[in-house]
């Protein structure tokens, strides 16, 4: 269920995309229903013609192994699928949708391929990539056997369903160029992420003197791995120079190795708040260890965004298109990093002139208006196709089904 403010990538990208749709499009909103959700349908009715939901419930130990191998055998889910295959036919029965958008992999095993509209499936990360990228961080025994599988699995899933839409959309170039080498045969795109520029701005908050701050999070394989790597490696070599440096941790269900890390001295940590913006503009310097992951980092959008001066790896700056030593710094090993954030700290008019390079680029290029035109043009080419010869006698309004 896409609603604001919320967590996760599929929500927030599907909220910000029907937000932004419906002022110039109808759009109708099939979703997949968990019990916290429930209470957010309000909000996304606001911005659709309907909203039609298909409850999950928790199925038994064979019927979830079913639906595994007939998503592996036929590229079919069948957990919520009579509900989900009922209303999207009865709905284009009725309404004869131009466009048919589905987000998630898991979503595009669910849709029939035989409906006679153009479909596009936002597929956002590249799974296998992505699983591939949380293999090389310390993670445990069930979560090592959970994502080897995972790229197995995905591999073949990919094969079968992802063929079945005119277009698959990732966030970055990097993931779309690995799953081409996995299925050729699906044609890709990238739109990126958006990030609200109106909601993540400089915050009227005052500076806590030489704090660095990280967010996210903190259970995730990569974040907790980034956190590692910057109190192991690279902020005592700051601390070193900089002793009055602290390092804040803001984030949700913080993992243990996080936890331990707010023992230390100079280390502090907060979890779980309401509102993280106060708590990251507080600091004078965004730092972003990652060195794992896949896909475009909200992070990093969010922090810019917020007008913050940005260290990282390169990997914090994947699917952006930022340049280096104007939008932010970018390091590779500890020792870069660690003098990349003196300097900022030694030089804070450089620092501002960081931030707010940073800050222009989010609200030029990466507002979630641009993001939602990128998708208005894809419908178009996706509708002209299906005008050719072969699909002649289809509608040419601009109507999105978002499932």
């Amino acid at each position: 269920m896409p609603y604001l403010p919320s967590k996760g990538g599929f929500r927030i990208s599907g909220a910000n995309l029907i937000k932004h749709l419906c002022r110039r499009h109808k759009v109708d909103l099939i979703s997949l229903l968990r019990d916290e959700d429930s209470q957010h349908i309000d909000w996304i009715a606001k911005y659709c013609e309907s909203v039609f939901t298909v409850p999950v419930r928790r199925t038994s130990l064979p019927r979830r192994l079913a639906g595994f191998l007939s998503g592996y055998a036929i590229g079919k889910q069948l957990s919520c699928r009579p509900e989900v295959v009922s209303a999207l036919r009865s709905g284009f029965d009725r309404k004869h949708w131009d466009v048919l958008h589905a987000e998630g992999g898991f979503v595009g095993g669910l849709v029939p391929s035989d409906l006679p509209v153009a479909k596009v499936l936002a597929v956002h990360d590249a799974e296998v990539l992505r699983a591939q990228e949380i293999l090389k961080c310390d993670v445990n025994v069930r979560d090592r056997l959970r994502y080897t599988a995972r790229t197995y699995y995905e591999r073949r899933y990919q094969r079968l369903v992802y063929p079945r839409f005119e277009r698959c959309v990732f966030v970055a170039e990097r993931d779309m160029v690995f799953n081409q080498s996995i299925v050729p045969r699906a044609a890709s795109e990238v739109i990126p992420y958006g990030v609200d520029v109106d909601y993540f701005q400089p915050m009227p908050v005052e500076k806590q003197k030489n704090e660095l701050v990280f967010h996210g999070h903190l259970g995730y394989a990569p974040n907790i791995q980034a956190a590692i790597e910057f109190a192991d490696n690279i902020f005592p070599l700051i601390l070193c120079k900089a002793p009055s440096a602290t390092l804040h941790l803001v984030g949700a269900s913080p993992a243990p190795a996080i936890c331990a890390l707010a023992s230390r001295p100079r280390i502090r940590l907060s979890a779980d708040l309401p509102d993280l913006r106060a708590a990251v503009s507080s600091a004078e310097i965004y730092v972003c260890p990652l060195r794992y992951g896949s896909g475009i980092k909200n992070k990093t959008l969010e922090a810019m965004a917020m007008e913050l001066p940005i260290v990282g790896y390169p990997g914090s700056t994947a699917g952006i298109t930022c340049v280096p030593g104007k939008h932010m710094l970018v390091a590779e090993t500890p020792a870069q990093f660690a003098a990349s954030v003196l300097n900022l700290l030694e030089r804070p008019q450089y620092a501002r002139e960081i931030a707010e390079a940073g800050r222009r680029l989010m609200q030029d290029k990466y507002s979630w208006e641009s993001m939602a035109a990128a998708y208005e043009n894809l419908y178009q080419q996706v509708i002209d196709e299906r005008a050719a010869p072969q699909f002649q006698g289809l509608h040419k309004n601009l109507t999105v089904t978002a499932s």
